[in-house]
């Protein structure tokens, strides 16, 4: 795929029925929102060669298609902790979803915990809030919490 960065599509955390429905104009577009959730539709539109309309047609179809979960901001946050949480196996869909209310990412995990949970706060309070939260869970059976020191 010539002038589109390939490990943007690897890296695409969607199942692959649809990667099968992004085409290489959408990963352009994708790729623009990436650097910038903010960029106008005329500056995509630029950037991928298609009119405003059509960026906004395609943009709301890959809403649509649940490609683009959500228009965010990152910042720099103070602090940030893994929560490792252990479940009945049977309950880790039901934790996942429960978790990913309350933490920024949340992922499945193979070894002895089955989730884990990154959050981010900009304050000690907030983040033990958090993380009471995830406990207090009816599908959590145990949780063990790292705190990042520094990068």
């Amino acid at each position: 795929m010539h002038g589109i960065n390939t490990n943007f599509i690897k890296n695409l955390s969607i199942d692959e029925n649809i990667r099968q429905i992004v085409d290489e104009i959408d990963i352009k577009i994708l790729e623009v929102l990436e650097r910038n959730a903010r960029t106008k539709y005329v500056k995509i539109a630029e950037a991928v060669g298609l009119t405003e309309g059509a960026v906004r047609r395609r943009i709301k179809g890959l809403i649509e298609q649940s490609v683009i979960k959500r228009f965010t901001i990152e910042t720099t946050v103070k602090l940030e902790g893994m929560v490792l949480v252990k479940t009945e196996s049977t309950r880790t869909r039901e934790a996942t979803a429960s978790i990913s209310k309350i933490a920024n990412r949340v992922f499945e995990t193979s070894g002895d915990y089955d989730v884990a949970a990154l959050i981010q706060a900009y304050t000690i309070d907030e983040l033990n809030y958090k993380i009471d939260e995830i406990r207090r869970l009816p599908v959590v059976l145990s949780t063990n919490t790292l705190i990042k020191l520094k990068e």
